[in-house]
């Protein structure tokens, strides 16, 4: 890799940290609108093989959710109260479409927190949200790569999902994951401005399951 594109890279990491930084006085339930996150598996498993509830063969994962964030126009609250562990049950429920128990009970302690839901209500919305996301038929086998752009990738969510207000994030030339925005009735919003594309090129490859 380019000394020019390692430096590309580095600014397009520092820009996402600056325009999503967190802030510690968060109160629950004050927030502006939700940043759903949907992560890429493949791209996932490429950088952590050893993670096997999510990449042993054979399972073959697409988009996953990666969490539910209340959001600020500017930032987001972090770890808004001291709350209880998520339930057995509720991480049992959740792990088809958030394959890692630890990031479910990270994501409750850091973001669920913050959203002024009980734990199993605050769940119940990521499933219930995550169902009702029309994956574009074009990203529904992950057992291929896909070359495409960041432009095709909101095209078709778009296409499948009329009214939805997204960007999409990379990690070098490859589909990390896809961030779409919600109201606090779960209907379709606009992104603040520091939600946008983090792709150092237009081009993106998706990576194959294995």
């Amino acid at each position: 890799m380019s000394y020019i594109k390692i430096i590309g890279n580095a600014a397009i990491a520092l820009m996402l940290v600056l325009s999503l930084s967190a802030h510690a006085d968060g109160q629950p339930g004050k927030f502006d609108y939700y940043l759903l996150t949907l992560s890429w598996s493949p791209e996932h498993c490429a950088e952590a093989p050893g993670d096997k509830t999510q990449c042993d063969g054979g399972k073959h994962y697409g988009f996953v959710v990666h969490g539910l964030w209340p959001q600020y126009n500017k930032g987001y609250p972090d770890s808004c109260s001291t709350a209880p562990a998520v339930p057995k049950a509720v991480v049992q429920e959740m792990l088809p479409i958030m394959p890692s128990e630890k990031l479910i009970r990270h994501e409750w302690e850091k973001h669920g927190t913050c959203s002024g839901e009980q734990v199993g209500d605050y769940f119940k919305l990521i499933k219930n949200t995550f169902q009702a996301i029309k994956i574009p038929d074009a990203f529904t086998d992950p057992s291929r790569q896909v070359n495409t752009s960041t432009a095709k990738i909101r095209k078709q969510f778009k296409d499948s999902n009329p009214g939805l207000q997204m960007a999409v994030a990379c990690k070098g030339e490859y589909l990390q994951e896809v961030r779409l925005c919600f109201d606090k009735k779960m209907r379709p919003t606009a992104c603040s401005s520091g939600v946008r594309d983090y792709c150092p090129s237009s081009s993106v490859i998706m990576r194959p399951a294995k």
